[in-house]
């Protein structure tokens, strides 16, 4: 499939982005199939053509929208095949099911990336700069240690505790809109 030690970066890659994501990749089948061990079935069948398909993906894009995609057609063609139903969803049906899901998806992503913002714009000047630093494409929290002089180890404290606080200002926030 792939050649040379790039081969094993990609591995590598593959392996973590599902690593991170696969409760949502499997709630996503999960969702649609409806049936555990089917879930399971068809989870895997994802993750093969997830596999089969990564050198399509472009690292650094939205791994979680992409593997759902997939996870959507693949739950769609095991549900038109499945002859193991007393009943099988029209493709329109299919298709609407498919529409609310991923407009669900997109509502609580956008939801979160809003409230985060928010929360992103409260903190402290020297807290919002390390977190520019941090995850500013390229950069290495060594380099960013040097350039706000701290030791490496306060850097990733800081960050630790940035993120912790960030994540319970979107909480909040989310509690606060329901």
């Amino acid at each position: 499939m792939h050649g040379g030690t790039g081969s094993s970066n990609r591995a590598d890659a593959f392996a973590e982005l599902l690593h991170e994501h696969h409760r949502g990749l499997f709630s996503v089948v999960y969702s649609l199939v409806q049936h555990h061990a089917d879930a399971e079935d068809v989870y895997q069948e994802v993750v093969l053509v997830l596999w089969r398909k990564f050198d399509d993906f472009e690292l650094g894009t939205n791994f979680p929208a992409w593997a759902a995609q997939v996870a959507r057609f693949t739950a769609r063609d095991f549900l038109k095949s499945s002859r193991r139903r007393e009943y099988c969803f029209s493709d329109d049906l299919l298709e609407s099911l498919i529409e609310a899901y991923k407009k669900r998806e997109s509502d609580y992503f956008t939801t979160r990336a809003r409230l985060l913002e928010g929360c992103l714009d409260k903190l402290s000047k020297r807290d919002r700069q390390l977190v520019d630093l941090c995850y500013a494409p390229g950069q290495s929290k060594a380099a960013v240690a040097e350039k706000v002089n701290r030791s490496l180890d306060a850097v990733y404290q800081a960050i630790s505790r940035i993120r912790k606080n960030l994540a319970r200002c979107v909480k909040r926030g989310l509690a606060a809109e329901r």
